[in-house]
């Protein structure tokens, strides 16, 4: 007998967020897998330029960087360098104990990082064949305050340009894995282009969101159901906003 595939709760595509709460949200997710909820995957925007800080980076480590000021500033559940969130789209994947998508760290990056260079490739009339893992790299002993100035094998690079990059927290047997699909450079990080500054005449269908969603789902042997937040969830993220607001080291008014 075939196994079944567990099930995956896909609680929103498209929707944009401020950075504490999409922050919040999936520190939230994360608790409830612990807690024995499905695996879950979100794909969001941002409502406005937002700089998160990997966890263990310090306000300090941006500061320099004048395009920085003046923008909202968070902090991330997961470790790396800083990013700039603003024309891209986020994913985060929420993997419950025990699950057999409950791979090692590099194993599901690339695992997911494949799965939406397929999708990239599969929903576009372009033949793309620099969009790719990067591959092994040269041991590099520096740290860039910016994750986007940092590689990895398995980064999604175009033409060498790093177009997505993701970040893990593992918390009690359960694993966060978050990242950015960066689609146009940000006046804030203009050294970092995205798909459509590399591939001009790229274009992504308008359920792009949901086919990233649904793409993560399918590589992870997951049978996926659109489940939205209840109200109580979207209270509990809220109140969890609330009580972490010492973890966002600046939020412009």
């Amino acid at each position: 007998m075939a196994a079944i595939a567990p099930p995956c709760r896909i609680v929103e595509f498209g929707v944009a967020h401020t950075g504490q709460w999409n922050m919040a949200c999936d520190e939230w997710l994360l608790e409830s897998v612990l807690d024995g909820g499905p695996a879950t995957i979100r794909v969001y925007a941002w409502s406005r330029p937002t700089v998160s800080l990997g966890y263990f980076q310090q306000p300090e480590d941006v500061a320099s960087n004048p395009r920085l000021a003046g923008i909202d500033h968070v902090r991330r559940l997961s470790g790396g360098g800083a990013i700039v969130h603003e024309h891209e789209w986020t994913y985060s994947c929420v993997v419950p104990p025990g699950d057999t998508a409950n791979i090692p760290g590099d194993r599901l990056y690339a695992r997911i990082h494949q799965a939406l260079i397929d999708e990239i490739k599969a929903t576009t009339s372009h033949d793309i064949p620099q969009l790719r893992l990067r591959g092994q790299t040269p041991s590099d002993t520096q740290s860039p305050a910016l994750c986007f100035s940092r590689t990895a094998a398995d980064d999604v690079v175009h033409d060498g340009h790093k177009v997505i990059g993701s970040a893990q927290r593992r918390r009690r047997g359960g694993i966060l894995q978050h990242g950015s699909l960066l689609l146009k450079r940000s006046s804030h990080a203009p050294d970092f282009p995205g798909l459509f500054d590399l591939i001009p005449s790229l274009a992504l269908p308008g359920n792009f969101s949901e086919l990233m969603a649904r793409a993560i789902a399918s590589t992870l042997q997951w049978t996926a159901t659109v489940t939205p937040l209840s109200d109580s969830e979207k209270t509990g993220i809220e109140q969890l906003v609330a009580q972490q607001s010492m973890r966002s080291p600046r939020t412009s008014r």
